[in-house]
């Protein structure tokens, strides 16, 4: 490291003397920061690096301390020290089409996840693109990067394809311990008393595996990542570990000792913690001083207000946050528990971390997908604890989201607009906050470029594949390009009939809310924010930008055939 970084880094030491610190120099110092990204900001490691890709599951953009949250996360936060915040990294509206975007590098309707396979039209059937599984036509960076010579290890949640010929093995992870399906419970059964969350296909390098009783998720992957990097650790090559943590997915379970820490904390309600994280973000410039954050769902029976709760329905309430908060610090903790033994083992100087989420909060019910039986214990002195199945709801979703509106199975901001950050090998400064859109299409590029292993393109062992099309981000995390995508071009998605299409500027939008099965606005129609002033997409320009709006929609079709969109009928575009 040059001694312009070093005398960067020191200035923004000095800012304040807190565990986000460095993020707030960055925004006060902007002098210092720009000295130090027109250094070299990453100095290139010698041998090729590490690569640590860690996923969080359902976690909305407010939760992580780096970004306005009060749940302790000083391991993530401590993180960014050494790091960089990316604040418009943008994922699919939903798990498992995030993941085979990062796997593949290609749009989710190209790899097998037009949507997810727990919910399938009829009129998707048989679609290209719709199989439910990553299919045949798309890249692993998992197997490229083993040709490369990399070790390949995942923990975690696989959910892209339930056969052998679907899984992390034929996809080229050498060793593998994976929760097969979309989620299950964080704790091991009980034995005698099975619920239908602790109905989960596990499998170890492609073995059936029964977990113990004392099994909790986070822990659990976090012993088996350990493990697999240390076996081969003597041997001297790179490897390439993707940890898809379960947490903070539903069912909310999480230890009783760090459930205790937030006893009490959320009993002042959804708009007073939503608010308190919106003071923190414009603190932090996460966000500008003037933001006008999103307008939140309008009060119904489905969702009511807080001050429309009876007592008894406020502790609830109040508890359910208290344990989501316990799992996202349960996650925090054995983050830092595979950072330590990184470090403690001297990999984690040679390493690039990739910290994300796969979508923003859930505000589903749990119980449309794992229905309460006999042997669930919901009672209020067993909230969080084995065998209890509970959610999120909407209005702690909506919190988590801050400053955004909606969360996971939208793409409005909320559901697509996660917290990310990222720390480059031999990285020892904090870096300016990264503003440019981003995209989880970026990260298999990144991968590809780090290990210094070539982009297949559209053939793979002698068959024609999906290419990727993302852009790598090392340009813009290494300093030499301030600009990531040029301003012409155009990102889509869609998923369940809602969907977008943007540039770097203006955002075009169309969502049509649900409230379990049955629509609750009406037929969804196109709507024009500017996100250059307006990310909380609060006010709809398109009557004043009618030539956008052209333009967008024109792209949208093209993005729409070129993917192979399956729209249900009746909705043409």
């Amino acid at each position: 490291m040059n001694d312009s970084m070093i005398r960067c880094g020191r200035t923004m030491r000095t800012a304040v003397p807190a565990t986000l610190r460095a993020i707030k120099a960055l925004k006060v110092l902007p002098y210092a920061v720009a000295a130090c990204l027109s250094a070299s900001a990453w100095a290139a490691p010698a041998q090729r690096p590490n690569i640590l890709m860690i996923l969080a599951d359902d976690l909305g953009y407010s939760d992580v301390g780096a970004f306005g949250g009060e749940i302790r996360t000083p391991n993530l936060d401590a993180l960014i020290a050494s790091g960089r915040i990316l604040t418009n990294f943008h994922v699919a509206p939903s798990c498992s089409p995030t993941r085979a975007m990062l796997l593949s590098g290609a749009d989710h309707h190209l790899s097998g996840l037009g949507t997810m396979a727990e919910t399938l039209q009829i009129y998707q059937v048989g679609q290209p693109g719709y199989e439910g599984y990553l299919n045949e036509r798309s890249l692993s960076i998992a197997s490229l990067l083993r040709d490369g010579g990399y070790h390949t290890y995942m923990v975690g949640k696989w959910h892209l394809g339930l056969t052998p010929g679907q899984s992390p093995q034929a996809r080229g992870f050498e060793s593998s311990f994976v929760l097969l399906q979309g989620g299950a419970a964080h704790f091991g059964p009980t034995p005698g008393k099975i619920t239908s969350a602790d109905r989960a296909s596990y499998r170890e390098n492609g073995s059936i595996v029964r977990l113990p009783e004392n099994f909790y998720s986070s822990t659990g992957y976090t012993d088996k990542l350990i493990n697999y990097i240390e076996r081969n650790r003597a041997d001297g090559k790179p490897f390439f570990a993707y940890a898809a943590y379960t947490a903070p997915h539903w069912p909310l379970q999480a230890p009783d000792d760090t459930i205790d820490h937030y006893r009490g904390r959320y009993d002042a309600g959804y708009d007073v913690i939503r608010n308190e994280r919106l003071a923190r973000q414009k603190a932090l410039g996460i966000v500008p001083r003037d933001f006008k954050p999103a307008a939140q769902l309008p009060v119904s029976p489905a969702n009511p207000a807080w001050e429309q709760l009876t007592p008894d329905q406020r502790k609830v309430e109040a508890r359910k946050m208290e344990v989501y908060a316990a799992m996202v610090e349960s996650l925090d903790a054995n983050i830092g528990r595979l950072i330590d033994y990184l470090k403690a083992s001297g990999q984690y100087d040679n390493t690039f971390v990739f910290f994300a989420s796969d979508n923003g909060p859930s505000g589903e019910r749990v119980d449309v997908f794992y229905p309460d039986g006999p042997d669930n214990d919901n009672s209020y002195a067993n909230l969080g604890r084995r065998r209890s199945n509970i959610a999120l709801g909407t209005r702690w979703a909506e919190v988590s989201a801050t400053p955004f509106r909606l969360f996971k199975g939208y793409p409005a901001e909320g559901g697509v607009s996660v917290p990310a950050i990222v720390r480059m090998p031999r990285q020892r400064d904090a870096q300016g906050q990264a503003s440019q859109l981003t995209s989880v299409l970026d990260l298999a590029p990144t991968f590809l470029q780090l290990a210094g292993v070539a982009n297949p393109g559209s053939r793979y062992r002698g068959e024609a594949v999906n290419p990727m099309t993302g852009t790598s981000l090392l340009p813009l995390l290494t300093g030499t390009k301030a600009t990531h995508l040029p301003d012409d071009a155009l990102v889509g998605e869609e998923f369940a009939g809602n969907r977008y299409i943007r540039d770097n500027r203006w955002k075009l939008l169309s969502v049509q809310l649900k409230q379990g099965p049955h629509p609750v606005s009406g037929p969804p129609d196109w709507k024009l924010y500017d996100m250059s002033a307006d990310r909380g997409e609060t006010s709809d320009v398109s009557a004043e930008h009618p030539d956008v709006v052209t333009r967008l929609k024109q792209g949208w079709r093209e993005y729409m055939t070129r993917v192979g969109v399956v729209l249900a009928p009746g909705l043409s575009e």
